[in-house]
């Protein structure tokens, strides 16, 4: 890919529209981009990586911040690149998330992010996914690789030269991608502790499990060989654990079927004893249930009474009340249609309220006329005086106009100089040169005096605009004042036989408001006294209303429980009688004779019984308590003794793949396997680091990675140099700087080239690097230009991103970058 045309409008620094036509460059060879620290020479860069993919290199200058804070705000944030691949030509524009100034109307509108890719003559991709999906496969690489390959950060390529391995293998996570392999370890790591964790928790298991095996049901020797292996906690013990619950079983079903006989033989004698119980409790309660007929006839009886006499208590309450609700209905009807005349009065009290805030208005508004025509006067006389000001200095303007036409010739009398010529008549003698009065007037003067008169005027100008806006007011006030006082007397009717307002002074018509407020006032207090009156009637009459209502409401309910009262009664009545009928029935089928001793006795007796069974039944559900337990634990034993053998198994297989993985087998090297892949990467790039590097050093230097039998993860990927004119090898922190840039950029040129490699042969045909030349010196400098410039040959270009004016002499080719006040600004220069 190699730009041809770059167009930036509102974007980053650079806030107009900045056209760079790059072809002028012809498609290979070094080119400067120049300028100041902070000016946008980075932006440019970041202008083709956003046309590209839709993203930037910065960390920190994320797509949300592209749009230029010296842009117009109706102006719009987007790039255009044309660029050549493989012989074809495409055309890029995209768009950011911006918000701008709107077309139309007022405001601000949000446009979301947009793109289109020209590739003809193949159809056109709109849309901001889809133009980055075009060109990642045009491409082959994406935004991350495009800028790892494209451009080489100062920053970054010297972090990594003089990194311990510990960050270089960080920094190489990112550049290759090796995380992956990092997470493997990881994830070997914690398979590993799972199985460990599974291995303690089935062990725990197993302690449990033989912590619940009973032998409290087994003889001494098995019970005391159980009690032992509980107490040692020894989880290697489960299968000799296993063994005693074998036998534990044997002695908990012998237990369990004696104890279930003793408990079948209390259930038949238990059974004999109910039978006896029963029949005595039939006959005790045939007498419990006489006793009781007896106590509910002589309640039948007092319901009785108690009814009939209720009932003659209703209906005298019931004669009463039907009489105070006829006294009620004839007060009632005594107070007449008090709402309807209560209606009336607060309609006429609504309509004279309004005309009574009307009538305030009006007199509001007569003050407010009042003090307009007081302004208009006021602003009239100082017209009236910022006029005759006016007349008088216009009138000295002219006196000194004339005054200084006349004393001309002396003025210039006095620039004259013998031997040099008139600048009227030409004579280079001036003998008789005119005189020039002494209160003459020069041109300051008049210059001072017409600024004055400038400024009056403008004066004479407000204050007659004054004058005129104020008249205009206070003859609007005062009309409309008219206009609504004869419209407020017209509703007065027959209460106003006055003139029109517009016959009235403002005096008589302030007199005239005022009798009317005055007969307003009066008419509302004999309005609200008649509705206070009607209002009371009308509170009277439904409050009787609601009395009526009540007293209904009793009646009603009254008549309702009489109702249910005469029934009760005649319930009553049948009620007694049954109950008296039964107690004869009862009487004549009881035995004659009875000892009332015999269920006590019984029942005695039966609650031994039943104590006993009790007692068997607890012996009996321990016994199966402790069997049900015992093989619960059994079961459980065996289960997991076979998942614990499974989780050793994996447990084993697990810790020896983690410390493989992750370089901790005992007698190996301590090298983690993502730092293996690394160092095969890093090998790649310090091997094409060095074909550039000992060009530039004239042969002198050689980079190499650290390898020995000794080297571990901490220091897998330490990087040494070899000096070929000492024959040592020493670490690479002991370079000068202009020797770490050399290598430092050499090595951001491996990494370039063996990205290329890994993408797929994927070609760079564009290149850029980002400062870093200031610490070079003339020498290294010119060394370090000559490699590039190689690396360039005939197909490559490659931009030199720097504020070094030693590199403004030495590449012509330049993107000179400026920084103004408001906003940078870019143009090509070709020397």
């Amino acid at each position: 890919m190699k730009p041809l045309h770059l167009t930036l409008n509102a974007f980053g620094p650079y806030a107009g529209r900045t056209d760079l036509d790059l072809s002028v460059f012809g498609g290979s060879g070094l080119f400067l981009i120049g300028g100041d620290t902070g000016a946008g020479k980075t932006a440019l860069f970041d202008a083709i990586t956003f046309a590209l993919y839709g993203e930037t290199t910065g960390e920190n200058r994320k797509t949300t911040m592209l749009r230029s804070d010296f842009a117009a705000p109706e102006a719009e944030t987007y790039v255009e690149l044309t660029f050549t691949h493989r012989g074809r030509s495409y055309t890029v524009r995209r768009w950011p998330d911006q918000q701008r100034a709107a077309k139309r109307g007022s405001g601000f509108v949000k446009s979301p992010a947009k793109a289109e890719l020209i590739r003809e003559p193949d159809e056109p991709v709109s849309g901001a996914s889809a133009v980055t999906a075009a060109i990642t496969k045009l491409l082959g690489i994406d935004a991350r690789q495009f800028a790892q390959v494209s451009m080489l950060a100062q920053n970054d390529f010297t972090r990594l030269l003089n990194a311990p391995s510990a960050d270089r293998a960080a920094i190489l996570r990112q550049i290759f991608d090796t995380a992956d392999h990092q997470r493997l370890g990881q994830a070997a790591v914690q398979h590993a502790r799972e199985a460990e964790d599974a291995c303690r928790r089935l062990d725990d298991t197993l302690l449990m499990q033989i912590g619940s095996l009973m032998g409290s049901g087994a003889d001494e020797d098995t019970a005391s060989q159980l009690e032992k292996l509980q107490a040692d906690r020894d989880p290697y013990a489960a299968g000799a654990a296993a063994e005693l619950g074998k036998s534990l079983l044997e002695f908990d079903e012998a237990n369990e079927k004696r104890q279930q006989n003793i408990v079948n033989d209390l259930d038949e004698k238990i059974a004999r004893g109910d039978a006896g119980v029963k029949i005595a409790e039939e006959r005790a309660a045939r007498r419990q249930k006489l006793a009781g007929l007896i106590e509910e006839e002589k309640r039948a009886a007092e319901v009785e009474r108690q009814t009939n006499a209720m009932l003659a208590e209703l209906q005298s309450r019931s004669d009463a009340l039907k009489k105070t609700i006829a006294d009620t209905e004839a007060t009632r009807a005594a107070l007449g249609q008090s709402d309807a005349e209560q209606l009336k009065i607060e309609h006429r009290i609504e309509l004279a309220e309004g005309l009574t805030a009307t009538c305030a208005t009006l007199l509001q508004d007569l003050d407010k006329a009042k003090a307009a025509k007081a302004d208009a006067e006021e602003k009239q006389h100082a017209y009236a005086e910022a006029q005759a000001a006016l007349d008088e200095l216009e009138t000295a303007h002219i006196a000194m106009q004339r005054q200084l036409n006349a004393n001309r010739a002396g003025l210039l009398a006095q620039e004259l100089v013998d031997g040099q010529p008139c600048p009227v008549c030409g004579a280079v003698h001036h003998p008789q040169p005119a005189a020039l009065p002494q209160d003459h007037v020069t041109e300051k003067a008049l210059e001072d005096h017409e600024k004055t008169l400038t400024a009056q005027r403008r004066k004479t100008a407000d204050a007659s605009r004054a004058a005129g806006d104020a008249a205009a007011h206070a003859a609007e006030l005062r009309a409309t004042l008219l206009r609504e006082a004869d419209a407020f007397f017209a509703r007065r009717g027959a209460r106003y036989e006055g003139k029109p307002a517009a016959e009235l002074t403002p005096g008589e018509l302030r007199e005239a408001l005022l009798a009317q407020q005055k007969s307003l006032a009066d008419g509302l207090a004999g309005l609200q006294a008649d509705h206070k009156k009607f209002k009371q009637q009308a509170d009277k009459a439904r409050a009787l209303a609601d009395q009526l209502d009540n007293l209904n409401r009793q009646l009603a309910g009254l008549e309702k429980q009489a109702f249910a009262a005469t029934r009760k009664s005649a319930n009553a009545k049948a009620g007694h009688a049954a109950a008296a009928a039964r107690v004869q029935q009862m009487q004549e089928t009881m035995p004659k004779r009875e000892d009332p001793d015999t269920l006590p006795k019984l029942q005695a007796a039966l609650s031994r019984l039943r104590a006993d069974r009790a007692a068997a039944m607890a012996a009996r559900d321990a016994a199966v308590h402790r069997l049900h337990t015992n093989r619960a634990a059994l079961a459980g034993l065996d289960k997991t003794m076979r998942q614990s053998a499974a989780a050793r198994d994996k447990r084993a297989m697990w810790d020896n793949l983690s410390k493989t993985i992750n370089g901790n087998l005992a007698g190996k090297v301590k090298l983690p396997f993502e730092q293996y892949v690394q160092a095969f990467y890093f090998d790649g790039v310090v091997e094409a680091a060095n074909l550039r590097f000992t060009r530039m050093t004239d042969g002198q230097y050689r980079l190499l990675r650290r390898k020995s039998e000794a080297v571990g993860g901490k220091t897998a990927l330490d990087l040494d140099v070899f000096d070929a004119y000492t024959g040592k090898t020493r670490p690479v922190g002991s370079l000068s700087g202009g020797e770490s840039f050399m290598a430092a950029l050499c090595l951001a040129l491996g990494i370039s080239d063996t990205i290329q490699q890994n993408a797929g042969g994927v070609t760079i045909e564009t290149l850029f690097i980002d400062e870093g030349f200031g610490s070079l010196d003339a020498d290294a400098l010119e060394k370090a230009v000559d490699t590039l410039a190689g690396l360039a040959g005939g197909d490559k270009l490659i931009g030199v991103i720097s504020h070094v004016e030693a590199l403004q002499d030495r590449l012509t080719r330049q993107v000179r970058v400026t920084k103004t006040r408001a906003g940078s600004k870019a143009e090509i220069v070709v020397e």
